[in-house]
């Protein structure tokens, strides 16, 4: 025995016999003997002893390990590869991979080990080319997203020492590598995205801000302000207006303890506070121009930031200022149409009067001293006058609606309809009875005179187109979120659809004077006195089915 060498001790917990043992080996002989009684044979060498580690170790090891003999028969098939193939290295050993697995060997494993076996050529399968090589199968944890191990192959060439040459197989689960890998390119496929989107977002974001017709800045905290579109670079850069900048500071709600002068009064066209700012800005192109400003705020990086929008509103100006200027023409037309026919009924009074004094004199002296003829003829002139009369009497007070109107002031409409029945009874004109109404009216807002006017209008035309002798007249209220709709009904002769409208205008009459009285002026005054009250008046009716007069009055609005 050489120095140094020692026999080890008989280890009696040493793990069993490995799957792949060489059935001769020491240990497999000495336990076969010590069970049937035997004297065992002296303690191994310690080169038989190291070769049975060496064994033991690659049977237990956490890869798997095949060892193909030259006709690719296997020699050796350890632990590992029981578990992840479910065949036993008894049922293997003396087998060909193909025997084994079938034709689910894939050709490139094939190649290496005939490489190997024949050229002593070592190769490497990565999970990279193939998904798997051997039909292995993986871990629990593994199975929902991988029907099969994910594994990388090494195949080397070993030769003994009688100069035989084997190939060595290991086999590695990467499954969780792979797991890793997939989820790292899906990430990364993912962020690409992401990215490319953002890149199309700021390009998009970018181009709206370059083409839009507003100005947009930021300012900072500190009151630096920064131009973000070419409008913006346009009104404050060199050839814009040096002192936009400024206003544009001061308007701003912090402007620091330091903020800047407050600008020329010319230079803010409104009043701050109205919640609309507008400013003029003077370009070294020499035309002004008016900007409406909005100021947002946002915070980025912990900083508080303002985004300033300018609006170029000359045409909006241009066209208020049409719209003032037609305004103001409406308002002296109006004026001048209103005053022409004042001065018109009120100048055709005096003739007017003169010539119905004369033909009722005529009537007077003159009844039954001339023929029938005559007297018929004066007659006719005489109610000529006493119509013309009425008429200008009624276009007087229809000019005088928006003239000479009195201020609004709460109105009860029951005390309204009170004066407007001993109206109509010292006329003899509302039977007793004749007139219902509901018991809730309303107070509403308006002028008591022309409300008055309005509704006696309404009240005495249900009884004027009603029969005499059962004509009603109901009066009814109805609450809406904003307005009031007072509703006047009658059982009369009622209206056709198409006329629904043209009664309304002036003059409109759809009975001649001999049917029935007036002018055909008191619905267009009605109108006019609704409209004036910022209200509306409609009508429903049919023929023979009477009609109901709609008048909605604004519950609050502002005094005419």
């Amino acid at each position: 025995m050489q120095h140094g060498d020692k026999t080890p001790p008989e280890d009696t917990n040493a793990p069993a016999t490995g799957a792949g043992f060489p059935a001769g080996s020491a240990r497999t002989k000495n336990k076969t003997m010590e069970a049937s009684g035997k004297t065992a044979d002296p303690v191994p060498s310690h080169a038989n002893w190291g070769a049975e580690l060496y064994l033991t170790l690659l049977d237990t090891a956490d890869i798997g390990v095949i060892t193909i003999a030259q006709d690719k028969t296997i020699m050796f098939w350890n632990k590992w590869m029981e578990k992840a193939s479910g065949h036993k290295a008894a049922n293997v050993i003396g087998q060909t991979l193909d025997d084994v697995f079938g034709h689910a060997i894939p050709t490139r494993l094939q190649n290496g080990i005939r490489d190997c076996l024949t050229l002593g050529m070592p190769a490497m399968i990565s999970p990279s080319l193939n998904k798997a090589v051997l039909p292995l199968r993986p871990l629990p944890q593994f199975t929902e997203k991988f029907p099969q191990m994910q594994q990388s192959i090494r195949i080397q060439p070993v030769r003994t020492t009688s100069n035989t040459l084997l190939c060595s197989i290991t086999v590695r689960d990467v499954t969780l590598s792979v797991q890793r890998d997939l989820l790292l390119r899906r990430q990364a496929a993912e962020l690409a995205e992401l990215v490319t989107k953002t890149r199309r977002s700021e390009d998009r974001t970018r181009a709206i801000l370059q083409n839009t017709i507003d100005a947009i800045l930021v300012a900072s905290e500190d009151g630096t302000l920064e131009p973000l579109n070419a409008r913006a670079q346009e009104l404050c850069g060199p050839q814009g207006d040096p002192e936009i900048k400024n206003i544009i500071r001061f308007l701003l709600p912090d402007s620091g303890s330091n903020p800047p002068p407050k600008p020329p009064s010319d230079r803010l066209l409104t009043d701050l506070g109205t919640g609309v700012i507008e400013i003029l800005a003077c370009p070294a192109s020499g035309y002004n121009i008016p900007l409406e400003v909005a100021i947002s705020h946002f915070t980025a990086y912990g900083r508080y930031h303002y985004i300033i929008t300018l609006r170029d509103i000359s045409q909006r100006k241009r066209h208020e200022l049409e719209i003032q200027n037609t305004m103001q023409e409406l308002e002296n037309s109006n004026a001048e149409l209103e005053q022409f026919a004042y001065a018109a009924s009120h100048d055709l009074q005096e003739p007017l009067r003169m010539v119905s004094s004369y033909t009722q004199l005529l009537a007077r002296r003159y009844k039954g001293k001339l023929d029938d003829t005559a007297d018929e003829f004066i007659h006719y002139a005489v109610d000529g006058t006493r119509r013309m009369q009425r008429m200008i009497d009624d276009l007087l007070t229809l000019s005088r609606v928006g003239r000479h109107g009195k201020p609004f002031q709460p109105v009860s409409l029951a005390g309204l309809f009170d004066a407007i029945e001993a109206n109509l009874q010292r006329a003899d004109a509302a039977p007793a009875g004749n007139i219902m109404r509901a018991p809730d009216l309303p107070e509403v807002i308006g002028d008591p005179s022309q409300l008055l006017q309005l509704f006696q209008n309404l009240v005495s035309n249900g009884l004027k187109y009603s029969d005499p002798e059962h004509a009603e007249v109901r009066i009814s209220a109805r609450e809406f979120d904003n307005f009031w709709r007072i509703s006047v009904s009658d059982n009369g002769i009622g209206i056709d659809p198409q006329y629904h409208a043209s009664i309304f205008e002036i003059f409109k009459r759809l009975h001649g004077y001999g049917e029935y009285a007036g002018t055909g002026i008191g619905l267009a005054l009605s109108k006019k006195i609704v409209e004036r009250h910022g209200g509306n008046i409609h009508v429903e009716s049919a023929p023979n089915e009477g009609s109901t007069f709609h008048v909605d009055l604004p519950k609050d609005h502002s005094v005419l």
